[in-house]
C-alpha cells in the first residue's frame, strides 16, 4: 500500500486495456503553474501569445495534420528576417521554470530555429535571441537560454542541434547535442532552470547537457519560438505543442 505521498520519476505511466478509459479517480490538483497549447483553436490565442511577424513571413494555426500546429512560413527571399512566437514575460528561474516544445523543420538548410527562454518577446529583426547569423554565435537578447538550429552555423554544422545561453550579454559556451536535424523530422526540446540560473537541456527525453549560470538569476522571461529565413525560398517550421511549468509564487 502506498503512503500519503508516493514518489514517482519523470513520468507516471498508466497501463490497461484502453488508453481512452478514465484512469484517474477524483480531482487532480497540480502544484505547479502549467501552460499548455496544442494549437487546436482557429487562431493563435492573443491572450497567450505575442506574435511579431517581419517581412512577408507568417505565423498562424494550421490543421493540415491531426490536432493543431503553429505554422511558421518564411519569405521567399534571403532576407534573414525573424518571426517571433512568445508568451508574456511570466517565467523565472527562481520558480524552477521549464519549457518544452515539439517541432518539425521541413528544410533545415533554409532556416534558423530558436526555442527556449528569453528576456524579450522579440528583438530588432533580423536578430534572434541567440543564433549563428553570419556563422558566429551571437545574441540579440541580454538573457536567454535554449536550443538553436541554424543553417548559417559554420562552426558545428548547418543541421547541428545546439544548446546555448547568454548571461547579462555574455554568451555561454554552446553545448553540441551530438545530433543533427534531418529534413521533415520532429524533435522534442526541453529546458529546465533552477533557482541559481543553471539550465539542464533535454532532447527527445535524453539529457544532453548542463549549463551553469546560463542566465542572470531572477530575470523574468518568456517562452519563445523564433524562426529566421536563411535562403531564397519559402520554408516552413511547424510547432506541434508548447508546454511550460514553474513553481507557484509564495510570500
Amino acid at each position: 500500500m502506498f503512503g500519503q505521498r508516493p514518489k514517482v520519476g519523470r513520468k507516471l505511466h498508466f497501463i490497461g486495456d484502453s488508453k481512452h478509459k478514465q484512469n484517474i479517480a477524483g480531482p487532480v490538483h497540480p502544484e505547479m503553474v502549467h501552460f499548455y497549447d496544442h494549437f487546436t483553436g482557429d487562431t493563435l490565442a492573443t491572450d497567450d501569445w505575442l506574435v511579431t511577424v517581419t517581412s512577408t513571413d507568417t505565423c498562424a494555426v494550421d490543421h493540415t495534420y491531426p490536432g493543431g500546429w503553429a505554422l511558421f512560413t518564411t519569405a521567399a527571399a534571403a532576407d534573414g528576417e525573424v518571426t517571433y512566437l512568445s508568451t508574456p514575460l511570466a517565467w523565472e528561474d527562481d520558480m524552477s521554470a521549464i519549457c518544452e516544445a515539439r517541432i518539425l523543420i521541413t528544410d533545415v538548410s533554409g532556416v534558423a530555429v530558436y526555442f527556449g527562454f528569453s528576456d524579450a518577446t522579440f528583438e530588432t529583426s533580423p536578430a534572434m535571441a541567440i543564433d549563428y547569423d553570419g556563422g558566429v554565435l551571437a545574441a540579440g537578447a541580454n538573457n536567454a537560454v535554449g536550443f538553436i538550429i541554424d543553417a548559417d552555423d559554420t562552426v558545428n554544422g548547418a543541421s547541428s542541434i545546439m544548446a546555448v545561453g547568454v548571461n547579462d550579454g555574455d554568451l555561454e559556451t554552446a553545448i553540441d547535442s551530438g545530433k543533427d536535424w534531418a529534413d521533415g523530422k520532429i524533435h522534442v526540446m526541453r529546458v529546465e532552470l533552477n533557482p541559481d540560473g543553471d539550465a539542464t537541456f533535454w532532447l527527445d527525453e535524453v539529457r544532453i547537457g548542463f549549463m551553469e549560470t546560463a542566465v542572470v538569476s531572477g530575470t523574468m522571461m518568456c517562452i519563445t519560438c523564433q524562426v529566421a529565413n536563411r535562403d531564397a525560398a519559402s520554408d516552413t517550421v511547424k510547432v506541434d505543442r508548447v508546454d511550460g511549468w514553474e513553481d507557484e509564487y509564495t510570500v
